[in-house]
């Protein structure tokens, strides 16, 4: 069981990896596109991916903080601690109260759905912030 499990799970790893890429193209249209396929083109140093990745309490916009982050300067490393924004409704956190808008991105409703529905539900969100009524009618 053991080795299935470990097995699916990889599965579901590598297939996110173009998935995810995919969907960060088609929304943020970097240039150069993240590739699926070359990891020194994602995480921080594509500036989409960033954005996505940066701690909510953080602007990514600012040059300051994007050059903090990957340098890993002092005030700007990312921990296992920081909600990245991907994480949040229309991947923006209010400042003053985290909580809201969390676990209701695009993103992460589309990544639950290509695990588990199939990867061709993840193209059907709309994005509309509500992650818990596709998992409720999901579970119909």
């Amino acid at each position: 069981l053991r080795q299935g499990a470990d097995s699916a799970r990889g599965d579901d790893t590598s297939k996110l990896k173009g998935l995810v890429s995919e969907w960060v193209n088609r929304e943020f249209k970097p240039d150069p596109p993240v590739d699926p396929d070359d990891k020194h083109s994602r995480g921080f140093t594509n500036d989409a991916c960033g954005r996505l990745l940066c701690p909510a309490e953080l602007d990514w916009n600012d040059p300051v903080v994007r050059a903090g982050i990957r340098d890993r300067s002092e005030g700007y490393v990312v921990t296992d601690l920081s909600f990245p924004t991907y994480l949040y409704d229309k991947y923006t956190a209010n400042p003053d109260d985290l909580e809201e808008g969390l676990f209701k991105s695009k993103i992460l409703v589309q990544g639950y759905k290509a695990i588990f529905t199939s990867p061709s539900s993840a193209k059907d969100v709309e994005g509309d912030g509500d992650g818990a009524d596709v998992i409720q009618n999901n579970r119909r």
